[in-house]
């Protein structure tokens, strides 16, 4: 995958690995701040048998963003297949001391070259409804309120965005 540049550096997205365990979890402070994160699914606070989880599950395909050499994780994004054509982003962050240097921008950016190189034409996302600063980002990548809401994220906005 190609690297994109933030004010941060060049931003490139890896396979997630057992190794970025920790580094991901110690971005959310307790359970309220995993609960934006992750929903309802992982529970506080992170261990190994739910991470283990997320890369078992052949749904979902995990990655860590890093910039240029240093292999430290600065974002985290899934993409979970929802059907043959289309990927929801799910638990998207960017760590806490690597925020407002466009990293958001540029994993976005490259979370779109995968979907469309894996032959998705729709992206849909969840997002908490008090999330201000990523619903205008997802809205800057052309992302709108979803015409048929997922019902198993009641409590959050459902975005969408054709990718062909």
């Amino acid at each position: 995958m190609p690297a994109v540049t933030s004010e941060y550096g060049e931003v490139t997205l890896r396979p997630f690995v057992e190794s970025d365990e920790d580094e991901v979890a110690s971005w959310f402070a307790d359970a309220g701040e995993l609960r934006f994160f992750a929903g309802r699914r992982l529970r506080w606070p992170l261990d190994a048998e739910q991470w283990r989880g997320i890369r078992s599950d052949e749904t979902i395909s995990a990655w860590t963003a890093v910039v240029g050499d240093d292999p430290t994780p600065v974002g985290h994004a899934e993409l979970v297949t929802e059907s043959p054509s289309t990927v929801r982003l799910a638990r998207y962050a960017v760590a806490p001391h690597s925020r407002g240097l466009g990293l958001g921008r540029a994993i976005l950016t490259q979370i779109f070259a995968i979907a469309r190189a894996d032959g998705f034409g729709t992206l849909r996302l969840a997002v908490h409804p008090d999330n201000t600063p990523a619903i205008v980002t997802y809205r800057r990548f052309g992302f709108v309120p979803a015409s048929d809401p997922d019902i198993r994220f009641a409590d959050r906005l459902t975005m969408a965005v054709q990718l062909d």
